[in-house]
């Protein structure tokens, strides 16, 4: 999400960056496997019960025993509406950082031209090297 910002407040090495970590986490968001925590886990144990295939609770062994040390399961699936909507923004935003470094590429003798133009009748001279569909978007400013 920030990282769209920043393109659009015309930063875009920062907004490259931020985009780009953003569809790493993720796409490992969505990648990753539920870790197995609370009453199911065992340390240095790779056997699987029944319980933990069918996502079930062990039955209990004792008669009416509390479960005042337990920890209650937490949640671990991943947090697929966010890494989406996280996957759609950084996207999204590095279309837009492609974008306006082609847009610099493509024209760069204009952005120079315009650069180096002492005068406003010489940053007008420059008009000559964009395409006509481009000028009044690009070009300056008409007085």
């Amino acid at each position: 999400m920030w990282g769209f910002f920043f393109v659009l407040f015309n930063l875009p090495e920062i907004a490259l960056l931020l985009a780009a970590l953003a569809l790493y986490w993720g796409i490992s968001s969505l990648r990753a496997k539920a870790a197995r925590t609370g009453n199911g886990a065992r340390s240095g144990s790779a056997r699987a019960t029944i319980a933990d295939l069918t996502g079930q609770a062990e039955p209990r062994t004792d008669s009416g025993a509390s479960a005042a040390g337990r920890t209650p399961p937490v949640s671990t699936r991943p947090q697929t509406t966010a890494a989406v909507a996280g996957l759609v923004t950084a996207t999204l935003a590095l279309a837009m950082v492609a974008a306006t470094y082609t847009v610099q590429l493509v024209y760069r003798d204009y952005f120079t031209c315009v650069n180096d133009a002492l005068t406003r009748s010489a940053q007008h001279a420059c008009e000559k090297q964009l395409p006509e569909q481009l000028r009044p978007l690009l070009g300056a400013d008409k007085e």
